[in-house]
């Protein structure tokens, strides 16, 4: 065989070699570089099929989302910003450059009416399945979930740190985000901190 021959790779070939590799960062160029390929070719489809695949969870798009958001944020253009929105806060919690964890996202998203009120296993799920190449149990071991429990909702918790330091932290941090998901919410959030 000459070198010059071009034979494609089948993709059940890289379906399985990637099925192989045992941790997301490993699988993460593969999903990257069939998604890239499957638009060239105008089959995007085919990428969100093969990170389905071998990512092991559901890929949430604008078109599709699940019944564990309110009805206006399942419309397809509300639904498209809101997933840049949980890019972004991901791409900050990541680096580390706020104080932000998933769970005050969390207490974000149902206070201000995005989500329904869910368990915490069920929004990891809905969260990486928003975020390509995001791994299962990112979301769910990362913050203080018992911020959940609270009756009020965060713009009710104190501002004042003399009061309740812990809670005036975790108020300013949900204001914070919410203002990160402003262009899609319903009512007016202003900056408080």
């Amino acid at each position: 065989m000459e070198v010059n021959e071009q034979k494609p790779i089948p993709i059940d070939f890289i379906t399985a070699h990637t099925k192989a590799m045992n941790t997301v960062a490993r699988r993460k160029p593969f999903v990257e570089l069939v998604a890239k390929w499957a638009d060239r070719i105008g089959n995007p489809q085919l990428g969100k099929w093969f990170q389905n695949e071998v990512g092991g969870g559901q890929i949430i798009d604008a078109e599709h989302m699940p019944k564990d958001f309110m009805p206006y944020y399942r419309q397809p253009e509300v639904a498209a910003r809101l997933i840049e929105i949980v890019r972004a806060v991901d791409v900050k919690i990541s680096s580390g450059t706020e104080r932000w964890t998933w769970a005050h996202v969390m207490r974000v998203m149902y206070d201000e009416g995005i989500i329904f009120k869910i368990t915490v296993n069920r929004f990891d799920s809905v969260i990486t399945s928003m975020i390509p190449g995001k791994g299962k149990d990112n979301v769910r071991h990362h913050g203080d979930y018992t911020i959940m429990n609270k009756e009020e909702g965060w713009p009710l918790w104190t501002k004042t740190s003399y009061l309740n330091p812990v809670e005036a932290e975790n108020r300013t941090v949900c204001n914070m985000i919410a203002m990160e998901f402003v262009p899609v919410l319903k009512r007016k959030v202003t900056q408080d901190y």
